[in-house]
Order: C-alpha cells, then sequence, then structure tokens
C-alpha cells in the first residue's frame, strides 16, 4: 500500500496540500521561537549563528515531518476509507507538546492557569534545544509508525458484479 500512497502523493493536488501544510507547520514552529525570544535577531544574538540555524533546521525538519504524516494520512484515507491509528491524533500531540515545552513560556502558564493549572516552566540551555530535540525524535518515532500503519494496510477491492443476463 505504501507505493500507492507515495504515487498518490507525487499528484500535483497533493503536493499542494503537503507544501500548504508544510509551509504552515513552518511558520507555526519560527513562530514559537520568536515569541520565546522576541524576533528571530533576537533569538540569533542571544545563541548565536550556528545554534540559531540549528534551531531553524529543527523547526523545518520537525514541520517536514509532521507535513508527511498528515499528508500520508489523508491520502490513504481516500483511497482505503480507514484512517491509519494515531495518524492525526499524533500531529496533534506534537504541537501541543511544542507549544507546552519550547513556546512562549507565558502564554503557557496563562493558558494552563485558565483551567486551574499553575506551574513554572523548565528553561533549559540552548533556547530549550533538549526540548525541541525530544519532539524531533517523537516525531521520528511516529513517523516511522504512520509509514508502517500504511504500508501494512489493504486496499478493498470490490467484486464485479458477474451476472449474466
Amino acid at each position: 500500500m505504501l507505493p500507492i500512497v507515495w504515487q498518490e502523493q507525487q499528484k500535483r493536488n497533493n503536493v499542494l496540500i503537503f507544501l500548504g501544510l508544510f509551509a504552515g507547520l513552518a511558520l507555526i514552529y519560527i513562530l514559537f521561537d520568536v515569541l520565546q525570544f522576541g524576533a528571530l535577531t533576537a533569538m540569533f544574538a542571544d545563541l548565536g549563528l550556528p545554534l540559531g540555524i540549528v534551531h531553524v533546521a529543527l523547526n523545518t525538519l520537525m514541520a517536514f515531518l509532521t507535513a508527511s504524516m498528515m499528508s500520508l494520512s489523508q491520502i490513504k484515507l481516500r483511497l482505503t476509507s480507514v484512517e491509519p491509528k494515531g495518524s492525526n491524533s499524533i500531529p496533534i500531540v506534537s504541537f501541543v507538546f511544542a507549544i507546552l515545552t519550547f513556546g512562549c513560556a507565558p502564554c503557557v502558564v496563562a493558558f494552563l492557569a485558565a483551567f486551574g493549572i499553575a506551574f513554572t516552566p523548565l528553561v533549559l540551555p540552548h533556547g530549550n534545544l533538549a526540548w525541541k530535540l525530544g519532539l524531533l525524535v517523537f516525531l521520528l518515532i511516529a513517523s516511522l509508525y504512520i509509514l508502517y500503519s500504511v504500508h501494512k494496510s489493504t486496499c478493498p477491492i470490490k467484486p464485479k458484479n458477474n451476472k449474466q443476463t
């Protein structure tokens, strides 16, 4: 099933959907850094050029993995009418993880305080790089799971009606 889904991914509409998802997710992940540091220039000034490039590269990679999972899952859903287990919840969990860990700390505290949860977010060195690496590992595992799920699925074949009249 995976080769069929990859083949469908090459079609113009699916490429456009993937590019839209990727651009939107990349923007969101970069906005998390902007909210944390105030601006991308401030991030590069605070962390230095090499570490700033690592953050942007990780944001891009995480957006690519998340967009790939969502795109491939939707193609499989269209082909088989069966969605891979966890296909859309995994990207949502990763997005919430991103908000709670390396996003805008004051925003997170205010958001959770509205639900009666009070805590102090853990701020790690290097611009919370450890949280991003943890999220990247989670996304890699989730991507492998989605690929395995798509590969092991089958496409239902509807038999022809061979009634002779």
